[in-house]
């Protein structure tokens, strides 16, 4: 008697129960060999929030268990679109593919994260190497471990049909953020998108408008990357949410020739997880204390990393795949023995008082502010143009005072919905068309865009001085278009 348990094993997660992978036969590759690489084992070295796990006690969990959770959603969403998908292109190959190509697509979009994450692109790949972690996890997708997902031959739902194969490109398509969109989405003949940083090869072949047509999957205002993270944060944070109907989502999506589209009966829980969304941000992403640890590392994070890992990623993957967060604090420790005024020694102190919670800002002020509907002519504030505006409204006795600004920027939904990249195309059918209007009412309440204006400084003595600075540089060169929340 043939059974399944030895082909497909289960995973028990807290949000889903269980999800299942594919295991080796004799001599065949599997999703299994994937997990167990070295690249994506190392994620469980990276914490998925890169901050917040200091001010939340809980929230140790990993890349890895966000990366498996995509991977599962990924699959849910394939079997669940694809035959709209095959009606609107017909040369898509067999569901196990599609199903495959979109979970490799979830378990690996993450796979180039360095330690603390973003924090890590915008402080060091991104002004030093003109890197960040997408165009590394194409890199490593294509480079690295794209022998094995090319010989992978089944998916949970059962074997690919005979002559199919992952290509490794088209899941590098899907984990690339601004690649794609409505425009593009039904192009045959397009090419893979340039990357940023020096391109490491090229696809043989077009990308496909099968594949095209699932862009949004990972890249949209709502993707499978999205509905992980917010459950799976706010789980592990002990952070209470209202329900986010994520099986009402995935169950009222389908493909049209625009892409990914919700159905109208979607619109109730696709304005229930925006407004999850912006609560993680204002509660947990953007938590004061957790800025102000980032504000901290900002000042040693270039300079350590420029000692750990002074080549880019991409010329030197075997070093990059050693580093990871557990690697830096082993390192940054290692440095408390170096000679008392070096700067190895210097910077693992700093390193001493984030990592045990001594944490050097306190916040003095905070405004929010939002942004509701597009506004062409503003130009956000930068961060030296309000610490300038600060110092202009500080009394002449308290000019010389040491502080630091922060603004914290977040996009509860696309600034323009109706339009762009993460367009989000709603079907009414009573009309048998996509409606733009069906967004409008459930939208109003959810603003395009939160500004958080903040001022830290190191003790409180001066916090009057300094809000009533900051209020008033406010007031002086914040965009009218902006009203408090």
């Amino acid at each position: 008697m043939k059974l399944p348990y030895d082909d497909v094993h289960l995973i028990a997660d807290p949000l889903y129960g269980y999800l299942r992978i594919t295991l080796s036969r004799a001599g065949e590759i599997a999703e299994a060999d994937v997990i167990d690489s070295p690249w994506v084992q190392r994620l469980k070295r990276v914490h998925q929030l890169q901050s917040s796990w200091w001010v939340f006690p809980a929230a140790e969990h990993s890349r890895f268990t966000h990366s498996i959770g995509v991977m599962h959603l990924g699959g849910l969403l394939a079997r669940t679109v694809y035959p709209t998908l095959r009606e609107v292109e017909p040369a898509t190959p067999s569901l196990p593919l599609v199903e495959e190509t979109l979970r490799l697509a979830g378990l690996l979009h993450d796979v180039g994260h360095g330690p603390f994450s973003h924090f890590c692109d915008e402080e060091y790949f991104q002004p030093i190497f003109g890197l960040d972690h997408e165009r590394i996890s194409q890199h490593l997708i294509v480079n690295e471990i794209g022998e094995l997902l090319a010989a992978l031959r089944r998916s949970p739902s059962g074997p690919f049909a005979d002559g199919e194969a992952v290509d490794p490109w088209h899941v590098a398509f899907l984990v690339r953020a601004e690649a794609g969109g409505p425009e593009g989405a039904g192009a045959a003949d397009a090419a893979a998108p340039a990357p940023s940083g020096p391109p490491a090869s090229s696809p043989a072949a077009p990308i496909p408008r099968w594949v095209r047509l699932l862009h949004r999957a990972l890249s949209g205002a709502i993707t499978v990357d999205n509905l992980d993270y917010v459950r799976r944060d706010a789980y592990m944070c002990g952070v209470s949410l209202g329900p986010i109907d994520v099986d009402r989502l995935i169950y009222y999506s389908f493909c049209t020739d625009e892409g990914l589209t919700f159905h109208k009966r979607a619109l109730a829980a696709l304005r229930q997880f925006l407004n999850a969304r912006f609560y993680m941000y204002e509660n947990v992403y953007f938590h004061r204390v957790g800025h102000a640890i980032d504000i901290h590392l900002r000042e040693i994070f270039r300079p350590t990393m420029e000692l750990i890992l002074p080549r880019s990623p991409l010329e030197d993957l075997a070093a990059y795949r050693r580093v990871t967060e557990w690697s830096l604090f082993t390192s940054v420790e290692e440095w408390l023995g170096e000679p008392l005024e070096s700067v190895k020694r210097e910077l693992a102190e700093e390193w001493q008082s984030i990592i045990h919670r001594h944490v050097k800002y306190s916040m003095v002020y905070e405004q929010a502010v939002e942004l509701q509907r597009p506004a062409p002519a503003t130009r956000e504030l930068t961060r030296d143009e309000f610490h300038e505006a600060v110092v202009r409204h500080l009394p002449k006795g308290a000019k010389g005072l040491e502080f630091v600004v922060d603004i914290a920027s977040q996009d509860p939904r696309p600034l323009n919905p109706l339009s762009g990249p993460k367009r989000i195309p709603v079907y009414d059918p009573a009309t048998e068309r996509i409606e733009e209007q069906l967004l409008t009412g459930i939208l109003e309440f959810v603003p395009a865009k939160v500004h958080l204006y903040r001022v830290f400084a190191i003790g409180h003595e001066h916090d009057r001085d300094l809000a009533a600075a900051a209020k008033a540089a406010l007031g002086e060169v914040a965009p009218a278009s902006l009203t408090n929340l």
